[in-house]
């Protein structure tokens, strides 16, 4: 019987992070999958210098994950025919060493995992960052390495193949999963509020959302990173909302927005990236000038939308609730 060796990315309080560290291993007890968790002390708990993870503290946890592997493998506690080691975040250089040992040692355990963004993405902090030089033939021995790779949309997958040498048929469309752990307010009892619910990273353009906030004076609007500590805040902030809206360059899935129309904000995103394949006609918008008009009309007719609102969360619903039962199954096959 294959096992799981499930390798979480460092659980972040503010991040999905730390809700994926109970989601996952609730689902392999569910379907009664044996898995154990490489799970060591991360250096922090917070994002201090980067943008989705801690620079330093990403790297110092990943490779105290790596030591446990090795020491596994080496103590034959893992690696064998049916142990399938499976990232969270498939960027992690412990792949490499994986790899290593494997054919080295002759073994045949299968690697799999997440991937959520590279520098195959202009807009990405790595790419931002000028790692592009390196990380490109990087990233593409680990396409050779892995046996396949979990993606939330068919924009990230056309995303990878337009500048990645891969095989297409590695890389799996699972959806991601994301659930609202609270009972959402009534939208009827929310405040006029508008937030931007992402990082204040450029390619998530806060600048234009500080603009719209100067022209538009019906509803307040806040952008959730300044006035919010933790993820009960966040959703604090959100069960206010009435409206959330996008404006970003890059998205492979758009956990922000998702969160969002789960706690029964009405959602506003860009005509492209992956919001094509998760909202709906009423909530999308072409260019700036028809974000401003749509925004207006949302904010003037807010319960026209209610209706839509409801279908939308039940159509991304449906991705989120079987993200990680896509996974398990091809983890096992």
């Amino acid at each position: 019987m294959k096992r799981i060796i499930w390798i979480p990315i460092e659980s972040l309080p503010e991040r999905y992070s730390e809700q994926w560290s109970r989601w996952f291993p609730e689902e392999f007890r569910k379907q009664k999958v044996e898995f154990f968790t490489v799970d060591p002390l991360p250096l922090n708990s917070n994002i201090r210098d980067g943008s989705f993870l801690d620079v330093c503290g990403t790297n110092f946890y990943k490779c105290r994950q790596m030591e446990e592997i090795c020491k596994m493998i080496y103590n034959k506690e893992a690696g064998f025919d049916d142990d399938v080691f499976f990232f969270a975040d498939a960027w992690n250089p412990a792949i490499s060493n994986l790899a290593y040992i494997r054919d080295g040692l002759g073994l045949n355990f299968k690697i799999v995992g997440c991937l959520f963004a590279g520098t195959w993405d202009p807009y990405d902090f790595l790419t931002r960052k000028g790692m592009g030089y390196w990380a490109k033939s990087l990233e593409e021995s680990w396409f050779r390495i892995v046996d396949k790779f979990f993606l939330a949309t068919e924009f990230h997958k056309r995303l990878i193949l337009q500048s990645r040498d891969v095989d297409p048929k590695k890389l799996i469309i699972t959806g991601h999963p994301m659930f609202y752990e609270r009972e959402p307010v009534n939208f009827h009892d929310k405040e006029n509020l508008v937030v931007f619910p992402h990082r204040l990273d450029p390619e998530k353009n806060p600048q234009i959302f500080d603009a719209l906030g100067q022209e538009l004076k019906t509803y307040k609007f806040v952008k959730t990173k300044e006035v919010t500590k933790n993820k009960s805040e966040y959703y604090d902030l959100l069960d206010r909302a009435k409206i959330s809206v996008s404006s970003a360059d890059q998205e492979t899935f758009g956990f922000a927005m998702i969160e969002s129309l789960f706690a029964n904000c009405l959602p506003l995103v860009p005509n492209r990236l992956s919001y094509l394949e998760l909202f709906k006609g009423e909530f999308l918008y072409e260019g700036l000038n028809d974000f401003v008009f749509n925004l207006n009309h949302m904010m003037s007719y807010p319960d026209q939308y209610v209706d839509s609102l409801v279908r939308n969360k039940e159509h991304i619903k449906r991705i989120c609730d079987n993200a990680i039962p896509n996974m398990i199954r091809e983890c096992l096959e």
